[in-house]
């Protein structure tokens, strides 16, 4: 599940919500909104308070059972308030979030100021001549249009820089005919350049984070991986630019924590389940947690573990994906990607054949379509699947849910009782799933 708190803008009323992510039995990925409800006005936000909040939703209003609440997963921002209150639970960090946080350390103008000024001046000078443009009325005269950076969304940088680089010419001529051209004096084109190319892995990595139609937990450890390949320093840096890899490097280290979830999500990846660029001590406890996630699925209940068994027996029976044909490691993460000559793994159990045996998969985005198609080989595996790939990498639906209740509560609807304002973003979440599923 993920969680997020907002606050509308006229009534300046607390709202909390849960969105609740799944795998059907047929093995399609389901987010559903489950509350949107108002924050007790008398409350503070203390973690304590927020956790007797949920609690009361999910047991009081959907009917949870308190002892099954501790096998939930949290995804979650940082906010300490927000990770106070789940502390009694399993709750990973927001990965959007952590590399919004990375940027706005990164990229703060004060930290820069001593080792990369002209960073800092060249991304404060874009800021203020993107404002300029929009409150002066030269953005129709442009043939683009140019973006301005969010005050919380740091990934927006990037977008304002590239926005600003592609009509650089065209933005100096029209300065220059109202004798203003100095305010692209500390916009230079070669940093611009620099930082596209410095920023645009990071922005990559968040829109890919953010996905809801397509499992994301498995990408964590790759872009974390590629991010802090991508910040250590190289030959043509000049000195304010290898500082700035250095300082997202630092920082990468510092805030982004990989969980063992993130580590098992990776190895249901076929395609990387070998994890090449772990250690060994780092394969053998990922391959032991698994092994525990499996008994402790077994040792859930008689129904369950019977279920197992008959698919076992019948997997036993079944005959095995052909070898997939060789071929060239072509993907984004391609370090990490199995080769054709990984050496082969004894069989011993559900989890060495699935080591052992080399896997083709049609598209690498459909997961649990892989897995719903190889469930009877590998049927403790691909339960458990379904139990992990769920799990987002990122909070981002709860915050469209706070996007939806912003266009909900405006100015001409600031009497809408609470309730129908979760009725209202119920049925939209209810009938933006219905018109994905009626597409697909």
């Amino acid at each position: 599940m993920s969680t997020d708190m907002w606050t509308d803008d006229y009534r300046r009323m607390s709202y909390i919500a849960i969105t609740c992510h799944f795998t059907e039995t047929d093995f399609r990925l389901v987010g559903k909104t489950l509350t949107t409800a108002v924050f007790p006005v008398e409350d503070a936000k203390t973690g304590k308070n927020i956790r007797r909040e949920l609690v009361r939703l999910l047991v009081n209003g959907f009917g949870l059972e308190p002892s099954s609440l501790s096998r939930i997963v949290w995804v979650t921002d940082q906010g300490s308030n927000i990770v106070k209150a789940l502390e009694p639970y399993k709750r990973l960090s927001c990965l959007d979030h952590v590399i919004n946080t990375v940027l706005r350390h990164g990229l703060d103008k004060d930290a820069l100021s001593a080792d990369a000024p002209d960073i800092g001046e060249t991304i404060t000078a874009a800021k203020s001549v993107v404002r300029f443009i929009k409150q002066s009325g030269l953005a129709a005269q442009l043939s683009k249009t140019v973006l301005q950076m969010g005050e919380t969304r740091f990934s927006t940088v990037h977008l304002t820089l590239k926005s600003v680089r592609e009509i650089y010419n065209e933005l100096y001529e029209k300065l220059q005919s109202r004798a203003e051209e100095v305010r692209m004096d500390n916009i230079a084109p070669d940093l611009l350049d620099f930082l596209i190319s410095f920023l645009e892995p990071f922005y990559a990595a968040q829109r890919e984070l953010e996905g809801d139609k397509y499992t994301t937990l498995n990408l964590v450890c790759l872009w974390n991986e590629k991010l802090k390949k991508h910040c250590q320093p190289i030959s043509t840096d000049n000195p304010q630019q290898a500082f700035l890899r250095q300082r997202h490097s630092e920082l990468l280290k510092q805030k982004v924590k990989i969980h063992m979830l993130h580590k098992v999500a990776l190895f249901l990846w076929p395609n990387f389940n070998k994890l090449k660029k772990m250690t060994p001590t780092e394969v053998s406890e990922v391959h032991a947690h698994v092994r525990t996630l499996l008994e402790e699925e077994d040792e859930g209940g008689e129904a369950t573990a019977t279920t197992l068994e008959n698919e076992e027996d019948e997997a036993h029976t079944s005959t095995l994906s052909p070898p997939a044909a060789k071929r060239k490691r072509t993907s984004f993460f391609g370090e990490w990607e199995n080769e054709d000559d990984d050496d082969d793994v004894p069989v011993q159990d559900e989890v060495n054949l699935y080591i052992s045996q080399k896997h083709a998969m049609a598209d690498d985005r459909d997961l649990l379509g892989w897995w719903r198609i190889n469930s009877s080989i590998y049927p403790k595996l691909a339960k458990l699947a379904r139990s992990v790939l769920c799990i987002p990498a990122s909070s981002s639906s709860s915050e469209r849910v706070f996007s939806a209740a912003g266009r909900t509560i405006d100015q001409r609807r600031t009497s809408l009782k609470p309730g129908t304002v979760d009725a209202i973003l119920f049925l939209h979440d209810d009938l933006t799933l219905t018109l994905t599923l009626t597409i697909v």
